[in-house]
């Protein structure tokens, strides 16, 4: 009998807890897959094995501060806070910037707190139910605390002991059998173009610890033997694509190339029945090629867009990190490296902090000759009470800049705008310009101050296209002038029209930014179509090789490469398809034949980022 109670005994209150402890954890799971906006499919689809995965991992911590607490009840009560607090940074993160928390963010964290603090955060449901969640956790608590109630005897080095070698057993079982043994249950390489696909199909804290290891090696060698990949790649090049351009050897023009923040059309997605023609002149300017980039993020990451601008390289290489934080840029080739290259004197601006995306000492890595922040931007004009200086009066500021650049040099000027940043409800109402009939619900105030800022970008498009004309009236200097949006605003899926366009068309519209290239002489190709796709889109990657054909510069291998294989696949980073030439959507690694340009890509890019510059 006495056995038999102590049998039971030991059950209640040393094995009991545990469990309990992993019944706490699974919350934490489905907290973190709710706040992931995981949809029942994804979800049922991690059952069993990796829901069990991630609720294991959860538990880690539980086990961590068991290790020096020797409380269940406060280590699970203090674990589920933490996890319940995760969960809802989690989901305005992902709701107002695009993606989830990531471990990258760690060296981000200026930038993410600056970027928060210009939103207003909206309690619903979904963060209500994530908050209520932790109620059962705190139950469980207080029934651990029952179960292991003691007397005030201290425990000894013994039991101490136990507990950290149990503690210990239990990380490294989760983390190794888990994560990192030669058969781990969660596969070793389950990224592909984007984070969510291993996200949603493995669960959140399992893609962290995924894209944690992959910090300490951020980029991933495409499969298969990527020397020879890259050799056959360079032997393909077309024998007529010129790698020289039309422009007579220091007779090049100036380039002015903008990123434009949030720089979207809605009506990709939705018909807003505007007031107002909010892109009047984007669409009534003359000699210019026009179209969409396609960016790798919707909703924010405009660095990912910046780095995939600047260096041609897709982030599918590199796709847990952000780019100017964790990758190699000192010699990085990219096109500040060509155009100096051809003597170019080079120049980039932002009208807000250095130390935002770390762009200080980033553009300095990548070559370029000066570097402004907002102190160089004196004009300080914003829209109402939007903190941000309008595009305006950064093109103003910037027309200074370029003015003072050598006259005796081709110039490129580099800008990153900031005047459409969100939040998007920050004038009151009365200071809208453009006004949306369509009902969006909660949405309305935002989509009309959005649509007024974007009225205001489109503005100064025409006045920046303006003062190059007249310079080249009075200097003769040739300018092209290129931009394109960074990302769609954080709320475009939330006024999407889901029931009309189809998922996949939809997952590539939203990342359908406008660009245009632009010249103050005769441009070659003006009104350029491609038939094969009525919103001409390409990559973001795809960007500077065609502004320097269309500058007629000399092109460098990875350019003509990257504009031979556009002539096949219009977008090579859309998502977990490409778009080949007829305009159809293909699964990457499906057909080793169809995949073999992009295979030769992804090799001379792994070789531009782990060798060094290429040519």
């Amino acid at each position: 009998m006495q056995t038999s109670n102590t049998k039971t005994g030991f059950f209640a209150r040393a094995v009991l807890p545990c469990l309990l402890a992993v019944a706490a954890s699974l919350i934490a799971w489905f907290q973190l897959e709710l706040s992931d906006a995981v949809t029942l499919p994804y979800l049922l689809g991690q059952l069993p094995v990796f829901a069990l995965l991630n609720a294991l991992t959860a538990c880690c911590l539980t086990a961590l501060l068991y290790l020096f607490t020797g409380r269940w009840h406060i280590s699970t009560g203090a674990a589920g806070a933490v996890w319940t607090i995760l969960a809802i940074v989690n989901y305005y993160t992902r709701d107002l910037h695009g993606s989830a928390v990531m471990p990258q963010d760690v060296l981000n964290m200026g930038t993410a707190a600056e970027v928060m603090g210009s939103y207003t955060l909206h309690v619903d449901a979904k963060v209500v139910c994530i908050a209520l969640l932790y109620l059962p956790v705190l139950a469980i608590a207080f029934w651990q605390a029952r179960l292991t109630r003691r007397g005030g005897a201290k425990p000894g080095w013994k039991a101490r002991g136990r507990r950290a070698l149990g503690c210990a057993v239990y990380l490294f079982a989760v983390l190794y059998f888990g994560y990192f043994s030669p058969w781990p249950v969660m596969p070793r390489a389950p990224y592909g173009w984007n984070w969510q696909p291993t996200y949603y199909t493995c669960g959140y804290l399992a893609g962290t610890v995924r894209a944690t290891a992959l910090l300490a090696d951020p980029v991933i060698r495409p499969d298969g033997n990527v020397e020879q990949d890259a050799a056959d790649a360079l032997a393909q090049l077309d024998a007529a694509s010129p790698a020289t351009g039309e422009s007579a050897a220091g007779d090049y023009p100036d380039i002015v190339l903008i990123l434009s923040e949030s720089f979207y059309d809605i009506s990709l997605v939705t018909d807003p029945q505007a007031d107002v023609d909010y892109l009047s002149n984007l669409h009534g300017i003359g000699n210019s090629i026009q179209g969409h980039t396609v960016s790798p993020h919707v909703g924010g990451g405009t660095n990912h867009s910046e780095y995939e601008m600047l260096t041609s390289n897709s982030l599918m290489l590199a796709p847990a990190v952000t780019p100017f934080n964790w990758l190699k840029l000192d010699g990085a080739e990219s096109i500040v490296s060509h155009l100096e290259d051809l003597g170019y004197a080079t120049l980039a601006a932002h009208p807000y902090t250095g130390s935002n995306y770390n762009r200080d000492s980033a553009w300095q890595a990548l070559g370029f000759d000066e570097t402004h922040f907002a102190e160089d931007f004196p004009t300080r004009e914003t829209y109402g009470d939007r903190p941000y200086q309008t595009d305006s009066a950064t093109y103003r500021d910037l027309e200074a800049l370029y003015e003072a650049m050598p006259a005796d040099q081709p110039r490129f000027a580099f800008l990153v705008s900031i005047q459409t940043h969100g939040d998007y409800d920050m004038n009151p109402p009365e200071l809208d310009l453009v006004h949306a009939a369509t009902d969006y619900g909660r949405y309305d105030g935002e989509v009309d101050e959005y649509l007024s800022c974007i009225y205001l970008s489109d503005q100064a498009i025409g006045e920046l296209c303006n003062y190059f004309a007249r310079q080249y009236e009075q200097t003769g200097r040739r300018v092209i002038v290129c931009l394109a949006g960074d990302h769609a605003p954080s709320f475009v899926d939330h006024i999407a029209d889901h029931d009309g366009i189809a998922d996949s068309d939809l997952w590539l519209l939203e990342r359908s930014t406008p660009y245009f290239i632009w010249a103050n002489y005769p441009l070659e190709g003006a009104g350029s179509q491609n038939q094969a796709d009525p919103y001409n889109r390409m990559d973001l990657c795809d960007l500077a090789p065609t502004l320097f054909q269309t500058a007629g510069l000399p092109l460098p291998d990875y350019y003509r490469y990257i504009l031979q294989m556009k002539q096949q696949i219009l977008v090579q980073t859309g998502g977990c398809d490409y778009m080949d030439a007829t305009g159809t959507l293909r699964a990457y690694g499906s057909s080793p034949e169809d995949d073999r340009l992009l295979r030769g890509y992804f090799a001379l890019e792994y070789q531009n980022l782990t060798v060094g510059r290429g040519n």
